[in-house]
Parts: C-alpha cells; structure tokens; sequence
C-alpha cells in the first residue's frame, strides 16, 4: 500500500512539474496586443508560404477572382 502511494505521489509530481515547465517555456500571454500580433505574423507566414508555392508552381498571376484594390 505506501509502495503505490509513493509511486502516485511521484505520477503527480512528474506531470504538474511537465505542466509548469510547459507553462513557464510557452508564450501563454493574456495581453490581447500581444496574441494579436502573434496572430498577424502567423498569417503573414501562411501568406508568403502560399505565395512562395504558387510561384514555385507557376501560378504567379493574379487571379481573376481577386478584386483590385
């Protein structure tokens, strides 16, 4: 009975210190500027990765779906 108690209580510990560690390494920020601008370069990542694969595939020209600004 305490051998599992002891291998409980180290299960425990292992995953709230995985979890801290997790929490600590992340970027986990309430400041609604600040996820804002995280999403902002995710999209602008995701743009240029789909520019760079249309260039690559030789689909480079504007589309004739697209409005012009």
């Amino acid at each position: 009975m305490k051998k599992q108690k002891i291998v409980i209580q180290k299960s425990i510990l292992f995953l709230i210190s995985i979890f801290v560690l997790g929490f600590l390494a992340s970027c986990s920020s309430s400041d609604k500027y600040h996820n804002k601008r995280h999403m902002d370069n995710i999209k602008k990542d995701l743009d240029s990765a789909h520019r760079d694969t249309d260039y690559v595939l030789g689909l480079d020209e504007p589309s004739i779906l697209r409005e012009e600004k």
